[in-house]
């Protein structure tokens, strides 16, 4: 019994006095998001409207898919920089329906570096977004997500 105990302190001690602890590597943030990746003309694949109300009451049907029913695939956003600043923009609805308002005007973000919030201003009006996350922007998907009446409905742009 005694040998057994001196081999187990034995073996516990080089377990011990084996382990080393590991160097600290140095930090290195990273960001999917470049506001060079928002510059280009995007075109609308999908338009789906959520119901939040129905959400939250567990409705079976909280979600609609506007896109061919509207006819919406065919509405393209144009954005533009100017030194690596948000510039201008245009929409060319093709076909759709114009559910913006306007055709041309400015695009802003709350934030250059690090976005949440994106806007299209024509002159008084303006149509306020939510930008999805970053990893579909640099997969080539701008995702931005408009909140009507107070927050009941969810447009989802793809």
């Amino acid at each position: 019994m005694k040998k057994l105990t001196i081999i187990i302190a034995v073996a516990g001690i080089l377990i011990f006095t084996g382990c080393k602890p590991e160097d600290i590597k140095s930090y290195e943030p990273y960001s999917a998001y470049n506001i060079n990746n928002l510059q280009g003309t995007w075109k609308v694949s999908k338009v789906t409207q959520s119901d939040e109300d129905s959400k939250r009451k567990n409705f079976p049907y909280k979600t609609l898919d506007l896109t061919s029913s509207l006819n919406l695939s065919g509405i393209e956003i144009s954005l533009n920089l100017n030194a690596a600043k948000p510039s201008t923009f245009s929409v060319n609805y093709g076909t759709a329906p114009e559910m913006f308002k306007f055709t041309e005007g400015n695009w802003q973000l709350d934030d250059v570096n690090k976005p949440g919030k994106f806007w299209l201003i024509n002159n008084l009006d303006t149509v306020k977004f939510v930008l999805g996350a970053y990893t579909t922007l640099a997969n080539n998907k701008l995702v931005l997500k408009q909140n009507k009446i107070s927050g009941k409905y969810t447009h989802d742009y793809l």
